[in-house]
């Protein structure tokens, strides 16, 4: 039969093609004949065309999870909703993605399906590293479109083939992390070695019941290629050749709960293989009675399988559930140990921390001798940290990353086990059967790992067994959920000091703050009275070089008083500031016309106007009559506001429209000062109101200023009551406007200070 093995990608291109591995299986030997490369997606959808017989594995997932397709009102049936999705574009479907996520609790954001749990395999809703996501999006339709056999979503009467395989599968069996993006690496380069030597190995005939040949020419390619592009498509092969064995027993997929699995998917792997407790009986002659007892047994059994896996899942996503809502990190770590002795019935267990280039005793348990150490029991673990050395057990898991699963302690001889040995004679206890899981965090970080020690057979205490497959796979989805756990609560935990640290540096920035604002409120006398001195005495100058005829001199005395009346200013509105954030400033409510305010602040911003040749245009309602406020406080608003509009506006128009209005029975009065200038960027209209802030720094080069007038207008604004809101287009203009009551109540509540409280 012709084998091919297919690594899968969303965007096929010559540096990243879609590799296919072409073999024959014949006489229980896998040989790869060659390796191709398909550079689009038209020379894919041509090589499924192709006539058969011939049966694919390809890598990438069949299907989605039946809780996102339960959450979009999608269809459960495969094709119907692969049809579906493959109607719109693929940006839609990753949004849709996206929003999923976006509501669901943390541990239930990516959900897995049924064979994901068991191949630890990343959910079909992944969208980057690796985008499994968008592979499902550009692979179902296509083998959809094929019409070929698709096992178990859509089987049909072909010679045509299609299975889904995971290469990392095999894969882990030999080595760890073997393939890179970037730069090869010794380390990356020795564990593509220990797989090609794993699956050539008796281990692979073992347990696929078969042997794989390959010539050396491919074997050079296989080690060469960092990616793992080739190795991911020769092991996707063998997954394809083992399930063709199987091909009269449902290419290994289980026999019960097909609409689930037509539905989500099946990963070929023997590993996977729920049904072979039969697998290697000879078959004999029986009667049609016989078969149909036969045939009950074997569905009732099937079913209470899958039930009992099912059982599990949701036990698993309960876990995943409880773990991430604890935050206290001693009982996190028990929660673990305890919910992995659980699922194993493990007589003991260990936890470990790496930490420090060390393995650090956090969790410590034995039931035959009524031991737990560590965690929420506080209890101190005597042990010492373990040293990182490849020679202990643990310590290689922690270096490697692989799961080690030993069936007896006392045979084993990869390994040292001088802690376990010593620990046996001390407590007269017998360490048996072994599984070493490791803890890896989101980033593919070993952070810890999990041992568990003798499994007990259900049922009965006494016997140990060893760990099964079924138990290593339960375990290395409990600790890839621990992993993640134990970072969010360090995170958690170290994003709370960081905390404590930024309040308290906030704290004292506030009183130092507070303090200066106190200082400069005191000081108002201090500062204002030299800057009014040196007017004075300029002005005084300046008569007499008038009388003298001294027009040098008074032209001079014309800059110093110019400048020294800016400084005023700039003196007043810190000051002004100042008093506002210690609470010194005091609101002088008296009655008064509204147009003497109006007619005061045009009389003061009438130079600015001339010398930017804009045109002023003032729209006053007829029955404007008069307001209670603070007068001072209204005209330094409008004077504030009109002299910006100003400043900003080049031979523009600056209007001035102001109108009394009724709100909720009460009378306010709204000023509008619209121009025609510049305008504001949308991404700037935020900070406009914060002390010391322009738009941006070019407005400041281009225009000057300080930035304080806005931020007084807004505090002055707050303080009787009332708002200050803008709207601008870029280039087109900006528009201020200031709500006051008519009456201002002589109490406010002191305005905020942060630029995200003001908007």
């Amino acid at each position: 039969m012709k084998i091919f093995g297919i690594d899968f990608t969303s965007a096929p291109s010559r540096k990243k093609p879609i590799t296919v591995a072409e073999g024959e299986f014949l006489k229980g030997t896998l040989t790869i004949h060659d390796i191709h490369a398909l550079t689009s997606f038209l020379e894919f959808e041509e090589f499924l065309e192709q006539k058969g017989p011939w049966v694919a594995g390809i890598d990438f997932p069949f299907g989605l999870p039946g809780a996102f397709l339960s959450t979009l009102g999608l269809p459960h049936n495969w094709q119907d909703y692969v049809e579906k999705l493959s109607r719109r574009p693929r940006s839609e479907f990753e949004n849709k993605i996206k929003s999923f996520k976006s509501k669901q609790p943390s541990p239930f954001k990516e959900p897995l399906r049924f064979t994901d749990v068991l191949a630890s395999a990343q959910s079909p809703l992944k969208l980057v590293n690796a985008p499994v996501a968008k592979m499902f999006y550009e692979g179902s339709h296509r083998i959809l479109k094929s019409g070929a056999s698709i096992i178990p979503c859509l089987p049909n009467k072909t010679n045509r083939t299609i299975l889904e395989a995971y290469p990392a599968l095999v894969a882990r069996r030999f080595a760890p992390s073997y393939k890179t993006e970037t730069k090869d690496t010794p380390s990356k380069k020795s564990a593509r070695k220990n797989i090609i030597a794993g699956i050539l190995g008796r281990a692979l005939k073992t347990e696929f019941g078969f042997s794989l040949k390959i010539n050396t020419a491919i074997k050079d390619e296989l080690l060469k290629d960092s990616k793992g592009d080739r190795l991911d498509a020769v092991l996707c092969s063998l997954q394809t050749a083992w399930a063709y064995s199987q091909a009269s027993s449902g290419y290994g997929v289980p026999k019960s709960s097909k609409s689930l699995l037509r539905s989500e998917g099946w990963i070929i792997d023997p590993s996977l293989n729920l049904d072979d407790s039969d697998r290697h009986k000879k078959s004999k002659p029986i009667t049609y009675s016989a078969a149909i007892s036969k045939k009950i047994e074997n569905t009732e059994k099937d079913s209470r399988i899958v039930r009992n896996l099912l059982e599990k899942l949701k036990k698993l996503t309960d876990i995943g559930l409880a773990l991430s809502r604890e935050r206290n990190l001693d009982i996190l770590l028990e929660m673990i140990m305890d919910e992995a002795r659980a699922f194993t019935n493990a007589d003991g267990g260990t936890l470990y921390i790496l930490e420090n280039e060390k393995l650090h005793f956090k969790i410590f348990q034995n039931d035959t001798l009524d031991i737990r150490m560590g965690g929420n029991h506080k209890s101190a673990i005597p042990f010492p940290p373990l040293e990182l050395e490849a020679s202990n057990v643990s310590s290689h898991v922690a270096l490697t990353g692989l799961t080690i699963n030993i069936p007896e302690v006392s045979k084993h001889t990869e390994h040292s086990f001088s802690g376990p040995r010593l620990f046996d004679q001390k407590f007269n206890y017998r360490t048996q059967s072994m599984l070493l899981v490791p803890m890896k965090n989101q980033e593919e970080e070993i952070i810890g790992v999990i041992q568990l020690l003798n499994a007990r057979k259900p049922g009965s205490a006494r016997q140990v067994i060893p760990f099964s497959h079924e138990n290593v796979r339960w375990i290395q989805s409990l600790a890839s959920q621990a992993a993640v756990a134990i970072t969010n609560v360090s995170l958690v935990e170290e994003n709370r000091k960081v905390y404590s640290q930024v309040a308290t540096a906030r704290d004292m920035a506030l009183e130092a703050n507070a303090a200066k604002s106190k200082f400069l409120a005191n000081m108002t006398h201090e500062l204002r009275t030299p800057m009014n001195a040196i007017i004075g005495y300029t002005e005084m100058l300046l008569e007499e070089t008038t009388e003298q005829n001294l027009p040098e001199i008074h032209k001079d005395l014309e800059k110093i008083g110019s400048s020294a009346k800016i400084l005023l200013r700039l003196i007043n509105d810190i000051l002004d500031l100042s008093k506002i954030d210690a609470g010194k400033m005091e609101i002088q409510l008296k009655s008064f016309k509204i147009e003497e305010v109006i007619q005061a602040a045009i009389q003061t911003i009438e130079p600015i106007v001339q010398k930017t040749n804009n045109s002023l245009n003032i729209q006053c309602d007829d029955n404007l009559g008069f307001m209670v406020a603070d007068m001072d406080w209204v005209r330094q608003i409008l004077i504030n506001l009109l002299s910006n509009a100003c400043k900003f506006t080049k031979k523009g128009q600056v209007i001035l429209n102001v109108i009394r209005v009724k709100r909720d029975n009460n009378p306010w009065i709204i000023f509008t000062v619209t121009d025609t200038g510049i305008g504001i960027h949308p991404e700037n209209l935020r900070s406009i109101f914060s002390e010391f802030t322009q738009a941006d720094s070019s407005i400041n080069r281009k225009f000057g200023g300080t930035g304080l007038g806005l931020a007084i207008s807004l505090r002055f604004c707050r303080m009787m009551g009332g708002n200050i809101t803008v709207k601008s287009k870029l280039n087109k203009g900006t528009t201020f406007t200031v709500q006051l009551p008519a009456k201002v109540i002589p109490f406010a509540p002191h305005p905020k200070r942060r630029a995200s409280d003001l908007v």
